[in-house]
């Protein structure tokens, strides 16, 4: 009876250890709002990170790179572009961005994202189905930007779909 508890525990314990041990990839970066320089989502249902600079790109390119402007008291311009070591990469943009929800249509002069695979066929956001991006922080003074995002992207030429869900980034414009 003793061997059968300590096998049935060592068996037990070996279950918990391999379901808590899954590799870092799989794991989304959490929801921050300190400037921790993370961008990542789900693409199709597969974890996506802004993880590493594509040599195709030259020595410049970054894995995270912002613009931002502060347009008024109550606006500002923000853009977001992204690269992946699997040279795939998210853009988000917001011409006239604010705190909280903006709606991610199509179009260059509202707010839009677009998802490169990496056979560089772009992925629009459309109007007839637009997504979300919800700035959760803008710390104008230490440069800190946070929010959540998701849409789906439209490839033009067969009208192809990518659903980009849980999408999070917590970025410090000062350290990238």
């Amino acid at each position: 009876m003793k061997f059968f508890l300590k096998s049935l525990l060592l068996v037990a314990w070996g279950f918990l250890m391999a379901a808590g041990c899954k590799p870092k990839e799989d794991d989304l970066p959490a929801p921050t709002t300190e400037g921790l320089n993370t961008f990542g989502c789900k693409i199709n249902g597969k974890v996506w990170v802004a993880n590493g600079i594509r040599n195709d790109q030259g020595p410049a390119a970054k894995a995270i790179e912002v613009e931002f402007r502060q347009l008024s008291a109550t606006t500002f311009y923000l853009f977001i572009h992204t690269n992946a070591s699997t040279k795939d990469r998210v853009q988000l943009t917001l011409p006239k961005g604010v705190i909280g929800t903006n709606k991610l249509a199509n179009g260059y002069n509202d707010p839009f994202a677009i998802y490169y695979d990496n056979q560089f066929r772009l992925f629009n956001t459309t109007e007839s189905n637009p997504g979300k991006l919800v700035i959760t922080r803008l710390d104008t003074v230490n440069r800190i930007v946070s929010g959540t995002f998701e849409f789906d992207g439209q490839y033009i030429v067969n009208k192809e779909i990518v659903h980009v869900t849980e999408g999070r980034f917590d970025i410090n414009m000062n350290n990238l």
